[in-house]
């Protein structure tokens, strides 16, 4: 599938949430697919917030004192056609969830638009920011015609657990045109703040992974080229970053329109410093699950304790497929599990999900973009995602729910059927 730089399915998204808060729409192109049409079909998780959610993250407080403990969540959503972003948090290890803060950017109001945010921790000071400050960035700007939209991304910092939040930079500003999406925030080892982005602005390739860094939030690099290949149309996108206990960092990316049969891939690649991600042109390690299916778009990661001393990774992603094509019977209803960090390809083992969706062929809602984090004692994982509320055309909301990280995997015969590529991607 040849991907327009124009993402569609990001705008079918923004378009959808719109809807949902009763604001103008903004205007928007297709999809490539055909629309889905089928109906709301959470199995198994409770919705956790009502007024649309995209871009779901979570964190768990480590170096914020007497709120070590508490877990934060943050979603992106609309309202009076700006924008925004929604803070949550659990004090009960994920049982239940609280709204506790919003970030309104300007950047973001009078239909510019605000979207595929992240949320962190910092684990050590970066310039004026001690350890503990809870950092938000997200894409601003995203608009609705690729001609005259100009994308940034913006960094926000809070002092109080996300209560209350204050502007700190633009890390980055894109031409006009094609734009940049899906910050993801880590310190390196050499106590930088990083920031890791999808880019669509090269004319020589649709989309590739690029990289920045500040020693104070506010001063950054030029960009660095993290992952890109040499075909226009492979579109690398979508990092997530985690830090291991032997100060390892791991990287975790989609790559679409590289696999004849699956429209987008997940990969994997390591750094000794969370900085060097190794030769941009090597796509890395692709994931496969140990029963032989393939975890399919959006991925993110996560760290849990476990067996060894680099404890474990856990895997979320949009959908699963076979390894020959058709749906995997895990699809929708699983994450992975890999119990040995020192071995990325695996073995990646599946577990039942906490949120079950049960019609989940590729969408810009169902299961877009979910988020994991074990629990205190590092039994079970929390897991959010989202899916509609009711029926294609009303709300995108995020559900969520807790289960045991060594369940066994979920099983069912499946339908073997040909899969519909994600739109826009």
């Amino acid at each position: 599938m040849v991907v327009a730089k124009l993402r569609g399915a990001l705008f079918v998204l923004l378009a959808v949430l719109l809807l949902a808060a009763g604001t103008q729409q903004l205007a928007v192109s297709e999809p490539t697919a055909g629309p889905d049409t089928g109906p709301s079909d959470v199995e198994r998780g409770e919705m956790l917030r009502q007024g649309g959610s995209s871009y779901p993250r979570m964190v768990r407080l480590e170096h914020s004192g007497a709120a070590n403990g508490r877990v934060l969540a943050s979603m992106t959503t609309y309202a009076d056609s700006a924008g925004f972003a929604v803070i949550y948090e659990s004090t009960d290890d994920g049982e239940s969830f609280q709204p506790v803060g919003e970030i309104r950017d300007p950047a973001g109001e009078n239909t510019e638009g605000m979207c595929c945010s992240t949320l962190y921790e910092l684990p050590s000071p970066v310039g004026d920011m001690p350890a503990g400050t809870l950092l938000w960035a997200g894409t601003a700007g995203i608009g609705d015609d690729v001609d005259t939209r100009r994308t940034t991304i913006r960094l926000w910092r809070s002092n109080d657990q996300g209560r209350t939040w204050q502007f700190v930079s633009t890390p980055v500003r894109a031409p006009v045109g094609p734009g940049v999406w899906e910050p993801e925030l880590s310190v390196t080892g050499q106590g930088d703040l990083g920031l890791f982005y999808s880019d669509d602005g090269d004319p020589e390739r649709d989309q590739k992974l690029v990289q920045i860094r500040s020693s104070d939030g506010e001063s950054w690099s030029e960009p660095r080229i993290t992952v890109r290949n040499d075909e226009f149309t492979v579109r690398p996108g979508m990092s997530g970053v985690r830090r291991l206990p032997d100060g390892t960092y791991v990287m975790v990316y989609e790559v679409c329109n590289y696999d004849p049969v699956h429209t987008c891939t997940v990969w994997m690649r390591k750094s000794a410093d969370g900085w060097d991600f190794g030769d941009p042109a090597d796509l890395g390690t692709e994931i496969t699950s140990n029963t032989g299916a393939q975890p399919l778009g959006t991925p993110t990661i996560s760290w849990a304790p476990g067996p060894g001393p680099n404890g474990r990774l856990l895997l979320g992603y949009q959908m699963l497929g076979n390894d020959e094509g058709g749906w995997a019977p895990g699809n929708g209803k699983t994450i992975m599990v890999n119990d040995d960090p020192s071995d990325l390809a695996g073995p990646w083992r599946e577990i039942p999900a906490p949120v079950q969706i049960s019609y989940n062929q590729g969408s810009t809602c169902r299961n877009f973009s979910p988020t994991l984090l074990p629990t205190s004692d590092g039994e079970d994982v929390i897991h959010i995602t989202t899916d509609f509320e009711k029926w294609i055309g009303g709300p995108c909301e995020a559900y969520f729910g807790t289960g045991p990280i060594d369940g066994s995997a979920a099983t069912g015969a499946g339908d073997v059927q040909p899969m519909n590529p994600l739109p826009g991607r």
